[in-house]
């Protein structure tokens, strides 16, 4: 049940930051998504802001940063590959 909410969180975020086309790379550390964007224009940041299990996001150093928390974005980054 909860591997879900997990997809659906993954198709959330990849739609609210513009598509999987829009992914250059992807990674995550203990509690966020990193992610090269082609264009950080596609970036619906309201949509990605009232996504439940989000709880922020930023772009730093060239990378998209949203942050999920422990347990979480390591369950959600498996349904961005």
């Amino acid at each position: 049940m909860a591997d879900k909410n997990y997809e659906k969180t993954a198709k959330e975020i990849l739609d609210a930051i513009g598509g999987k086309e829009n992914v250059v790379s992807g990674a995550h550390c203990a509690t966020r998504l990193r992610l090269v964007l082609k264009d950080d224009s596609k970036i619906n940041k309201a949509k990605l802001d009232n996504i439940e299990m989000v709880k922020g996001s930023f772009n730093n150093a060239g990378q998209f940063q949203i942050i999920l928390g422990t347990g979480i974005v390591n369950e959600v980054f498996k349904f961005f590959s």
